[in-house]
């Protein structure tokens, strides 16, 4: 669990819609058009119901063609930590949020991966973290 003082971004998965469990072909065996992608985070007490702002980006790379997917990727969140996002479990503060995906056309057989970092209003917090790598089909 991190200090009182800080944030990490724990998890970061790809899942067919609705499931909780990594897909790294998330758009396969359910609805072809969509999937969900899984964020859950972990903040210590006090920060996880102090108010205090940061923005939540999480950007799509196709890794076939070395560029940020923007039709996969999030808009900036403006985020704060405060219990519309955070919940207190034992002694800390838990996120999971979970994003729904609409899969364009013309990314059928191209690899991808998100990366989300989270950074503080004052640049005091800062996270990052990588998916899994995942497939897509033809929706």
């Amino acid at each position: 669990m991190p200090p009182s003082n800080t944030a990490q971004l724990t998890r970061l998965i790809t899942v067919e819609t609705g499931q909780t469990v990594q897909n790294n072909e998330p758009n396969s065996d359910g609805p072809v058009n969509t999937y969900d992608l899984l964020l859950e985070a972990v903040a210590g007490d006090p920060l996880g119901d102090s108010g205090a702002g940061y923005t939540l980006r999480i950007d799509c790379i196709d890794q076939n063609d070395a560029v940020r997917n923007a039709t996969l990727s999030l808009v900036p969140q403006i985020q704060a930590f405060d219990n519309s996002k955070w919940t207190k479990v034992g002694d800390d503060f838990v996120s999971e949020q979970r994003f729904p995906i609409t899969v364009p056309a013309g990314v059928e057989g191209h690899v991808f991966r998100y990366v989300a970092t989270m950074v503080s209003d004052n640049n005091d917090i800062l996270s990052f973290i990588e998916s899994n790598q995942f497939l897509l089909v033809d929706p």
